[in-house]
């Protein structure tokens, strides 16, 4: 998709009628509306204080995002990456790495991304921050044996397996 640009101008006089119409815009508009990734955002913000030793090489880490529910990531030592996606019957192999304050992703070219609509073969990066703050589990090791390539069962986005050290609680609809 394409993004354009568009320029405003504005004149001093007629700036406090913009203000004007942006409240009564913005009221109208319902954006007051907590969503289910609002409520997430706030679970999550209400206990910041909660520490991972994400990203670490040899660990499994369960991250939660409204869109994809739960992903449990083995990264293995080696920079490989092992992921149980919810509804997969297969662990996606892929590799991890850190660059600077990011932590990238790169699966196999015949993966797809639901939530973002993009398909794999390129590295993707995120800030270690915010990735980290979505962790919400964690256990060292590959408790799951992903490494595999094969999964336990095909998890639904909002089973969190007992087996991982849950930090940080987050409603799953």
């Amino acid at each position: 998709m394409q993004q354009t640009s568009a320029q405003f101008w504005f004149y001093p006089d007629n700036m406090k009628h913009f203000i004007l119409l942006g409240c009564i815009a913005l009221a109208a508009s319902g954006c007051s509306r907590e969503t289910p990734r609002d409520k997430m955002f706030d679970e999550l913000r209400a206990q910041k204080e909660v520490q991972t030793p994400f990203p670490s090489a040899g660990y499994t880490y369960a991250s939660f995002d409204t869109g994809h529910g739960y992903q449990i990531e083995y990264l293995d030592p080696n920079g490989r990456a092992f992921l149980w996606y919810p509804g997969n019957r297969n662990a996606v192999s892929g590799e991890w790495k850190i660059v600077l304050d990011e932590i990238c992703y790169r699966y196999g070219s015949n993966t797809f991304n639901p939530q973002t609509l993009q398909r794999g073969g390129s590295w993707s990066c995120d800030y270690t921050g915010r990735a980290g703050y979505l962790v919400t589990a964690y256990q060292k090791g590959d408790p799951f044996n992903l490494i595999s390539g094969k999964i336990p069962y095909a998890r639904s986005k909002c089973d969190l397996p007992k087996e991982l050290n849950n930090i940080k609680k987050v409603s799953c609809e």
